[in-house]
């Protein structure tokens, strides 16, 4: 019995810290699906020091493209990974740290600092504040919550700090914002809104 119960601690330990998603990298991606059918690539290089990534956008985690693209504006540089399939597209998530597209590598190793978008499971309008620049990161916290959005900082269940992670490629690393369904639904339907959350977040990413 003790045997039987210490191999199923293994196997759950095991099975937590293990990779979840359905393809291991993107190269593995790329080879089972599509591009132009199933996911599509956006690359805007503006030459800024800063850049905001949606590497689960489209139909993977609805909602994250349109929060990088207003996030990013006119000035910054702009990536997105996007799903477009309507049915199935959760498989096209790679997670953050095993996200290796080369465009994205490249992007943002010449970036000073960036940041992601996605889409947590959270409950309430609230923002996880994550990633490896801890200074940008409690920053950009206490600025969303000046703006009247809630945000746990450090983002304990979704850390997003490992140097592997895509955001974190950047020269001074970055910062990833996790947003519940329920934030991001209530930024897109309010302009002003919106624009208070992108106000927040690059006030808080200015040197």
């Amino acid at each position: 019995m003790k045997r039987f119960a210490a191999g199923l601690l293994l196997a759950l330990a095991l099975s937590h810290c293990a990779h979840a998603d359905v393809y291991k990298d993107f190269a593995e991606l790329a080879a089972a699906n599509t591009a132009g059918d199933d996911y599509r690539i956006s690359v805007d290089d503006r030459r800024s020091t800063a850049t905001v990534f949606a590497i689960h956008g489209g139909t993977i985690e609805r909602g994250a493209s349109e929060i990088a693209r207003a996030l990013a504006g006119s000035d910054w540089n702009l990536y997105l990974f996007e799903g477009l399939k309507k049915k199935g597209a959760k498989r096209l998530h790679v997670s953050a740290e095993y996200f290796d597209e080369p465009s994205a590598l490249e992007l943002a190793r010449r970036s000073v600092i960036a940041v992601s978008v996605h889409k947590q499971r959270g409950s309430g309008e609230s923002v996880c504040v994550g990633g490896a620049n801890a200074v940008l990161r409690r920053s950009m916290a206490q600025a969303l919550r000046n703006a009247g959005i809630r945000s746990e900082e450090p983002c304990r269940r979704l850390p997003g700090d490992t140097p592997s992670n895509i955001v974190n490629r950047a020269v001074k690393g970055g910062v990833q914002l996790e947003l519940t369904r329920a934030v991001i639904r209530a930024l897109l339907k309010d302009p002003a809104r919106l624009r208070l959350f992108c106000d927040a977040v690059r006030r808080a990413a200015q040197p």
